[in-house]
């Protein structure tokens, strides 16, 4: 009798910790930031019983073990991208967690639903967005309705070779390069050998905007806020790799016109 209720605490605790720990990943991978991961986790321990929990989430990796015994977990990230609507998601699932509106087993299979959902959005309508939003950064900066449609053509042939890029070499360095290098060239193309009144300064300052990583210089800033230097500054200096690479592509673009 007591082997068996010792084996069902065991299993009950090793399903709590597959809970947050599945939750915590989902979060990390979705683009949440780290004070929001280790604090989800860190509810739902409590929420079961566990006091004595501790979480140390890093954009690589996420640790969790319990003081005074010689229980520990790890969980490698190795691949990440922005779905705030799975960050949605799985906050819900921790407040009914926590309110007991939902039992274990329910919020572990929630979990696995939302790890398997799909994006919301195709790699098409991702660079439709852009196409559409470039313009009218171009109109913000001062550019003409012509720079415009020429910031919008620029986008449409550079945004999509970036998602490309990104598919198969997978270095954010190169596919902001790549797709910066290539509505620099359309931009100085059109400008030198056509005699259209652009100006390539204005039609780039568009077409850069849907490159630009504002959700991980938002975290990196957040996660600095909340004293998660080590994190916070990662961000910072993954934010900062971006947008030389930006400025890399553009340069490069230049030499080969000029």
């Amino acid at each position: 009798m007591s082997y068996t209720v010792k084996n069902q605490a065991r299993q009950e605790l090793n399903l709590v910790i597959d809970v947050l720990m599945l939750a915590g990943a989902i979060l990390l991978q979705s683009g949440a930031e780290v004070h929001r991961v280790e604090d989800t986790m860190i509810r739902i321990a409590h929420s079961q019983g566990i006091i004595d929990a501790n979480v140390l989430a890093i954009p690589a990796a996420i640790f969790f073990s319990i003081d005074h015994t010689n229980i520990s977990r790890m969980k490698r990230i190795v691949t990440s991208s922005y779905d705030m609507q799975k960050v949605c998601d799985v906050n819900q699932v921790s407040r009914s967690l926590v309110s007991k509106d939902m039992t274990l087993t329910e919020a572990y299979e929630a979990l696995k639903a939302i790890k398997c959902q799909k994006p919301p959005y195709t790699k098409v309508q991702i660079s439709l967005a852009a196409i559409v939003a470039a313009p009218f950064f171009t109109i913000m900066f001062g550019g003409t309705a012509l720079d415009a449609l020429c910031a919008a053509f620029a986008t449409a042939l550079a945004f999509p070779l970036s998602l490309l890029f990104e598919r198969y070499v997978g270095i954010d360095f190169v596919t902001t390069f790549a797709g910066a290098l290539v509505f620099s060239l359309t931009s100085y193309l059109l400008s030198k050998y056509t005699a259209l009144p652009i100006n390539p300064n204005l039609i780039n300052a568009g077409a850069v905007m849907p490159f630009v990583p504002g959700i991980t210089l938002t975290n990196g800033v957040r996660d600095l806020m909340t004293n998660h230097l080590n994190t916070g500054m990662t961000k910072i200096f993954q934010t900062v790799l971006i947008i030389l690479s930006l400025g890399a592509g553009t340069t490069v673009a230049l030499l080969i016109v000029g």
